[in-house]
């Protein structure tokens, strides 16, 4: 009976410890604003696999302060408005403490207004355009700007097209990260001693790019670059090959994705761009996260974007262990804060492919890549 008794009594203190940590525990979340349905979807969907991905690994590894993460997805449809719903559902609704996404720097730009109204933090995997988050507290990006990006790949080129003398520029004006990308090949050119021939603007979606692409080629540019997401910027060079262009095409961040060599075929062979990630990195973090991810998704070549995407879940679970932040629904404004203020002073963050640190802006400061489409796949120059 004794016995009985002890063991009675472990029982309820083991149930009540149990009860006691069960309580205590709580769910950190983070929302996901990336498109998994319209145009963007081909970006999204695959980076918010790898979202997943990263909170899994974390998870597994015991969470963070003894609390495990979760995601929290909207699906805007590639929609603004959408997005705006989707962005104030996060915070008010599911009480999220940070945010990763959006894919485009126009939907960020229409976002920062209500994460400065709301504490919470925004940090895009994808977004480019300069001074994006400048003079925004609550406003992160993980990928350089392209004012940084561009000057890199026109100095390659230069070297090794030393007889290049001109250069047209097709960009689509709907998208806006497009729009700045060819504005900066319009201004940084000339610096690199070529003359702008013809700057074409179009709209992505069009039917035929027939008549623009010929715009572009009629005085028989030495190169031409192409600013446009994946499908438009495919089926752009689709139409400059068919026109009998051979040289490289320069391209922009946004042009980065399986789609764009999946739909252009051999007409992208030799299309440049500079991204912050290349999945044959020799990096011991980049092998195991491309070996983990590809055994949960069976993706074994991520592009620049879902990688993007698992630093920024990495970066904001370390801002969560260094704030000390334990999830407390009670004290959610104040986690909030706390949390983008740890995050605006990490530095030396293990990338996949270097440090990562954040600039007084709070863009990261990392290592990039210049990769070229090769046999139909991208290889790191």
């Amino acid at each position: 009976m004794r016995h009985f008794l002890s063991c009675l009594q472990a029982t309820a203190a083991a149930a009540t410890l149990l009860a006691f940590t069960s309580a205590q525990a709580e769910t950190i979340k983070i929302g996901l604003l990336l498109s998994q349905s319209g145009p963007l979807a081909s970006y999204g969907v695959s980076m918010k696999a790898a979202a997943e991905y990263a909170v899994k690994a974390i998870n597994d590894a015991g969470g963070v302060n003894g609390n495990e993460l979760a995601v929290i997805t909207e699906d805007d449809g590639s929609n603004p408005t959408n997005f705006l719903n989707g962005l104030n559902r996060l915070i008010e609704t599911e009480k999220v403490h940070a945010l990763v996404g959006p894919i485009t720097s126009g939907f960020y730009q229409a976002g920062a207004p209500i994460t400065v109204e709301k504490g919470v933090l925004m940090i895009s995997p994808t977004a480019t355009a300069p001074n994006l988050t400048t003079g925004i507290e609550t406003a992160f990006r993980n990928n350089p700007s392209e004012a940084d990006n561009i000057p890199k790949l026109l100095e390659l080129v230069k070297s090794t097209h030393p007889d290049a003398k001109t250069i047209s520029i097709l960009y689509d004006k709907k998208q806006a990260a497009d729009r700045i990308i060819g504005e900066l090949y319009e201004q940084l050119a000339p610096k690199a001693g070529w003359e702008v021939q013809e700057v074409v603007s179009f709209l992505s979606g069009q039917m035929s790019y027939g008549d623009i692409v010929a715009k572009a080629l009629r005085n028989g540019p030495d190169l031409v670059a192409v600013a446009a997401h994946a499908e438009n910027a495919a089926n752009v060079a689709r139409e400059l090959r068919r026109r009998g262009y051979e040289g490289p095409i320069l391209g922009g961040t946004p042009t980065v994705s399986a789609d764009y060599i999946k739909i252009g075929g051999a007409a992208v062979e030799n299309t440049l761009v500079v991204v912050p990630y290349y999945y044959g990195a020799t990096q011991a973090v980049n092998e195991a996260f491309t070996s983990g991810y590809a055994q949960m998704t069976g993706n074994a070549k991520p592009d620049p974007w879902e990688a993007s995407t698992f630093e920024c879940i990495g970066l904001i679970a370390h801002a969560i262990k260094q704030a000390g932040i334990a999830g407390d629904p009670a004290n959610l404004a104040a986690e909030r804060a706390l949390l983008h203020k740890t995050l605006a002073a990490v530095r030396d963050y293990p990338g996949l492919i270097g440090p990562i640190s954040f600039d007084k802006e709070r863009v990261a400061q990392k290592a990039t890549v210049i990769i070229k489409v090769k046999d139909g796949d991208w290889h790191a120059l």
